[in-house]
């Protein structure tokens, strides 16, 4: 079966579904004009610079890619950018998968961007979200002729690696954040919340891992408020170093104001963090007790939160109750067993009724 990835390649998230769909011995193919210089896959060239009109100008190089490689069914990443694209060639059988912004952010703000989004999403053989939230909100803006929800999940590797890993009581408590540094995730009140358990004398080291357009604004915020020797920024990290931060950490936090199914939120469990993220539904689908759980922006409510992970014990009872969730529907490979069917039923139905078409 051969398979047509369109997508952002810099991305990790599309990275992995090609990884994945190449060991389940599929035919692959991704298709980006986001790309970086070693990327190995089809480049397409954008003839304008930004907004619609950019993922607009790759429809013929699209079109002529989809004529040449025949792919059995084409997977556009992200609804605005190749969800377009894919929309507008109208290639059958093709399956939109949202990444969670662009379908609870960008996709609904604004008229013209919802009337766009429904456009996409009318025309999509299925739609793939990794939150039963996503799906909920993207069939507020259109009827779904197929919806699945499949979690980006934890390699199965790390999964292993933490069921082994132990819980220890320790001098001085390791917070960690793994989350970019834009605003959609708010990582301010993070700092302000450091700021808030180093006037209590709370003995704990923050590390705020990650880049973005937000990082010397942060880092600035954290002078400020003169936490210097208590707070770390580190940057982008690989995959590696961040399976060495997550085991080297005792509490996970996310100040996200808007998520699907975090992926770094997973990744975080599978090491047997403490988590303490926002009170969002996204969130919600895997942490829905109280401890876990704070209000959007409320920093004093995050510090309170972190003052109870210092207890051991409660590290350990909170690593009980969410392992079974993450075992059930947190696994990568496992999860991407469950598109591959789903993808293989749908390229089925269109050869049996004869529908299959590219244009």
């Amino acid at each position: 079966m051969k398979i047509l990835f369109l997508g952002e390649a810099l991305s990790p998230h599309l990275q992995r579904w090609h990884k994945a769909f190449d060991k389940l011995g599929w035919d692959v193919l991704s298709a980006s004009c986001d790309h970086g210089p070693d990327f190995s896959g089809h480049r397409l060239v954008p003839h304008a610079d930004h907004g619609p009109a950019r993922y607009l100008s790759l429809v013929d190089q699209t079109t002529a890619l989809i004529r040449d490689y025949q792919p059995h069914l084409v997977n556009a990443h992200f609804l605005p950018t190749y969800g377009l694209v894919a929309a507008t060639v109208n290639a059958h059988p093709w399956v939109l998968t949202l990444w969670g912004s662009d379908i609870l952010v960008t996709g609904k703000r604004g008229l013209f961007r919802r009337l766009r989004s429904r456009h996409i999403l009318r025309r999509a053989d299925m739609v793939v979200a990794d939150s039963h939230h996503a799906l909920a909100v993207a069939e507020s803006i259109a009827p779904l002729r197929r919806r699945l929800v499949v979690s980006f999940g934890v390699r199965q590797s790390w999964f292993e690696s933490g069921s082994i890993r132990e819980i220890k009581e320790t001098p001085i408590l390791r917070v960690l954040s793994t989350r970019r540094l834009e605003p959609l995730y708010d990582v301010a009140t993070l700092i302000k919340s450091a700021a808030i358990l180093r006037d209590s004398s709370f003995p704990f080291h923050l590390t705020v891992a990650g880049a973005g357009s937000q990082a010397a604004t942060l880092q600035a915020l954290a002078a400020q408020l003169r936490l210097d020797d208590r707070v770390s920024f580190t940057g982008y990290q690989t995959d590696e170093q961040l399976f060495n931060l997550y085991r080297t950490h005792d509490v996970y936090v996310s100040t996200a104001t808007s998520d699907s199914s975090s992926v770094s939120l997973l990744e975080a469990m599978s090491q047997r963090l403490y988590p303490i993220v926002t009170e969002i539904p996204g969130n919600q689908e895997w942490l829905s007790e109280a401890p876990y759980l704070f209000p959007v922006g409320d920093a004093a409510a995050l510090a309170e939160k972190i003052r109870v992970a210092a207890d051991p014990a409660g590290r350990a009872a909170a690593w009980k109750s969410y392992w079974p969730t993450l075992e059930q529907k947190g696994i990568r490979e496992d999860q991407m067993l469950i598109a591959d069917k789903a993808f293989r039923k749908l390229i089925d139905e269109y050869d049996r009724t004869g529908s299959r078409h590219h244009r």
